[in-house]
């Protein structure tokens, strides 16, 4: 690979790299490159998330780029979605035994949220896209006008240097970004579970479920800062998942869990979006920190960055820069 070339390098094949890299190459002429650092795409917070498509956020900041995401992600034009709904408790007086007749508590019912197919959704992102796997960018340094990428693997140059890094993307960019741990744990099958139910999100009460072959996907909504790729699950965090049941779902107490597994959402201080242009050095651009949302709003995120990107004038102060982190 030593003497690779190319306009524009993505770091990182997640869903913010491959959102970025699919409207760039519908909306520029300019080479693209993606590397990764493992053997296949979306490993980490893109393969370790619940799939749900959730258009109302608690960050006004972020609510526009949710919108027009969930409303893309709805046609169905990318990967498989499926409405079913979603109740949030503790906002709304809609009686969630309407739908879940073993469930307690009101709250607002979002008909239009649902469950998408990340991997179909991720696979159709890249497709097209060049994608040199198993390597990791160690470091970079100006070439005149270029970087000068260095990587386990050799050398790229290249012109604009993409960190779509995930988990990685604070440490590859120097940017003050924390990942947080998430626990989400399934159960076995449930003769009481109807694969119809909604997502059920329970502020308040701090947990979220859904129906998930054949039993039920939950998760203590955890949030634990966390080294990179730390997946070191925590027992006592299913310890709180069965106290919130107990407290707000007594029906649900008492689950048999099958798996559990960890995943990683990264957050910037102001928890808003990361996407622009590093003030330090304006070949380096940054796609991160996109908390919980980044599958819900990744059509919109790779839209934005790819006409910041293309489009000098589309820039300026806009409010996702990496420059006020700094």
């Amino acid at each position: 690979m030593h003497g690779e070339q190319t306009d524009i390098l993505i770091v990182g094949a997640g869903i913010a790299g491959a959102a970025t890299a699919y409207h760039l190459s519908r909306s520029s002429e300019r080479r693209i490159l993606m590397v990764e650092k493992e053997d296949t795409p979306g490993m980490h917070s893109t393969g370790r998330n619940a799939a749900l498509v959730r258009e109302q956020v608690e960050n006004a900041a972020l609510q526009d780029l949710a919108t027009e995401g969930a409303s893309f992600l709805r046609s169905g034009k990318l990967a498989d979605f499926q409405a079913s709904g979603m109740v949030v408790l503790g906002s709304g007086e809609d009686d969630l035994s309407k739908w879940i007749p073993l469930g307690r508590g009101r709250g607002l019912w979002y008909p239009q949220d649902g469950i998408v197919d990340v991997a179909g959704l991720l696979q159709s992102y890249l497709a097209g896209q060049r994608v040199i796997y198993n390597t990791e960018v160690t470091a970079w340094e100006p070439a005149g006008d270029k970087l000068r990428v260095a990587t386990n693997r050799g050398e790229i140059l290249c012109s604009l240097l993409v960190n779509a890094a995930g988990p990685w993307a604070g440490r590859l960019g120097n940017l003050p970004l924390t990942p947080k741990n998430r626990h989400v744990f399934v159960s076995a099958p449930l003769d009481w579970v109807e694969p119809h139910w909604p997502f059920v999100w329970d502020r308040p009460g701090e947990y979220y479920f859904r129906p998930e072959s054949g039993g039920l996907l939950l998760s203590p909504c955890d949030e634990t800062p966390a080294e990179p790729g730390d997946y070191t699950e925590d027992q006592a965090r299913l310890e709180e998942l069965a106290e919130r049941l107990i407290s707000n779902q007594p029906a649900m107490s008492d689950l048999p869990i099958q798996s559990s597994w960890v995943g990683q959402r990264t957050f910037a201080p102001d928890g808003a979006f990361v996407i622009g242009f590093d003030p330090r050095d304006r070949r380096l651009f940054h796609v991160a920190a996109l908390g919980g949302h980044g599958i819900t709003a990744s059509f919109a995120v790779g839209r934005l960055a790819a006409q910041l990107l293309t489009d000098p004038t589309a820039e300026r102060e806009h409010r996702f820069s990496p420059a006020r982190l700094l």
